[in-house]
């Protein structure tokens, strides 16, 4: 049965997608071929959306049966505002996600993240190449932030996991924005676009919503100074892709 996150998270994709696709479309920053494995595009949001889900229910009964809920209920946090909750966790969740991303780009974990480093053409719909194994890894501290750590209702965690969808295909957009000082803050696809650029520089700009964490931890590259026009993409799917996409 479907409940009402997944609906909350369904529509957000839809609405983001169609917004970000028409401004790509209309002023599109760096020029692609739409019809290149869109297959395996296609292929490739169809298990981030079915597995993410299926690794949450997974993850939740585990836990539930660890009794998780208990060992890290913490009530003064559980008593928070929802807003002040949804906020708490999207910028824990970014700081999880920000170690769980730089690790993944460590020897024994970079297979599950290779079919992310796949991508050739940067465009919202690419940027759902994701593995099985890259999406547990990532679900794993989302799940425990949102259920138990703040005890999110469904409405809240609806909220939060949207707010999630929006994010990551807004940093894979084929979109050149300014946003002035903002960019000091918030990342831009340009920012994530240094992260993907066959360059030498995957292990840079691993954030997703704040660049405080690269700027901490040492892994922020200015992405003006490296202009837009560079290749992307240093891995290719051929004779493996099936390894890939399961991420090992």
């Amino acid at each position: 049965m479907v409940d009402r996150q997944e609906i909350y998270q369904a529509l957000t994709l839809v609405a983001v997608v169609l917004v970000l696709d028409s401004m790509e479309r209309i002023r599109p920053g760096h020029l692609v071929e739409r019809n290149r494995d869109l297959s395996l595009n296609i292929l490739a949001l169809a298990i981030t959306a079915g597995a993410g889900e299926i690794w949450k229910t997974l993850l939740t009964k585990g836990f539930d049966a660890l009794s998780l809920g208990t060992v890290l209920s913490v009530s003064y946090i559980h008593g928070l505002p929802g807003a002040v909750k949804i906020l708490l966790g999207l910028v824990l969740a970014d700081f999880c996600l920000y170690w769980v991303h730089r690790v993944m780009h460590r020897p024994f974990l970079w297979p599950t993240h290779v079919f992310h480093h796949s991508i050739a053409q940067l465009w919202w719909l690419s940027g759902s190449r994701t593995s099985l194994t890259h999406l547990l890894l990532f679900a794993i501290p989302q799940t425990v932030l949102a259920y138990y750590v703040l005890d999110l209702t469904p409405l809240q965690a609806g909220v939060a996991f949207s707010a999630g969808v929006v994010v990551n295909v807004w940093i894979h957009t084929n979109i050149w924005v300014d946003m002035g000082h903002l960019e000091w803050i918030l990342i831009t696809p340009n920012y994530h676009r240094v992260h993907h650029g066959a360059r030498g520089l995957s292990n840079k700009n691993l954030g997703f919503i704040l660049t405080v964490w690269d700027r901490i931890f040492g892994t922020y590259v200015d992405p003006q100074p490296i202009g837009k026009d560079f290749a992307l993409g240093y891995v290719s799917t051929s004779n493996r892709l099936l390894r890939m996409l399961v991420g090992f």
